[in-house]
């Protein structure tokens, strides 16, 4: 099965990892921490886990608040003794994380050949409106769609839903467009199509299915859509 661009009006992006790299969290890390990269890899690790379990134990907070929870677990888990202030200036650099080099081109293009984007993601409000200012794509998105709006976290299929319903699309006239294995299952799952952004050329996840699409970047996507 391949993405069918025939069906698609409207592109929903992922935020973290997909328009902005939060590998760059690492080097805020880096100022602070004699071995960021474990800690960094924990903390990322546990931020997911975290909303995946609180998915199912009716634990939910906004992301940011999670996001620090798993932050200062990954520091306490490598014996990281850091102030309160220190801390939050490390989990702050999530407002102004490195642009990736294709997104303000690629949605330009995707939104001149008559598709509607949006971004949909974890992120609280606050955490989305600091990125689409911070990417410099305001002008170019519609809207941005956080799970906060429905207090639960990808990849449950209402925040999907509820995305589509947002972006006033057919769920099945919605491509998502996304950095996160699991994020690409939730939205198929939910009736979306779902193109991969592989950016680091990693293997896919073998055990539920395919993405319609893989890309490496967003230009990629751009040309399977036509435009």
């Amino acid at each position: 099965m391949g993405l069918d661009a025939e069906r698609v009006s409207t592109v929903t992006f992922d935020s973290y990892s997909t328009l902005v790299d939060v590998d760059a969290a690492e080097q805020a890390l880096a100022d602070r921490v004699d071995d960021p990269e474990p800690v960094s890899r924990l903390w990322r690790s546990r931020s997911l886990a975290y909303t995946f379990v609180a998915n199912q134990v009716d634990a939910y907070k906004p992301f940011y608040e999670m996001n620090r929870d798993a932050l200062q677990y990954a520091l306490d888990a490598h014996g990281v003794a850091l102030s309160t202030e220190e801390r939050d200036e490390i989990l702050a650099v999530y407002h102004e994380l490195d642009v990736f080099d294709d997104v303000r081109e690629g949605i330009e293009r995707l939104r001149d050949g008559g598709y509607d984007c949006y971004a949909l993601s974890n992120g609280n409000p606050e955490m989305l409106a600091s990125l689409v200012d911070h990417a410099d794509i305001a002008d170019l998105v519609e809207d941005t769609i956080s799970a906060d709006e429905v207090r639960t976290f990808k990849p449950a299929a209402e925040v999907y839903r509820h995305g589509a319903a947002r972006t006033g699309t057919p769920i099945d006239e919605v491509v998502h467009v996304t950095a996160g294995w699991f994020d690409v299952l939730g939205a198929g799952h939910a009736g979306m199509q779902a193109a991969w952004v592989d950016r680091k050329g990693t293997p896919w996840e073998p055990f539920a299915g395919d993405p319609d699409a893989t890309v490496e970047t967003l230009h990629e996507l751009a040309d399977a859509l036509g435009v």
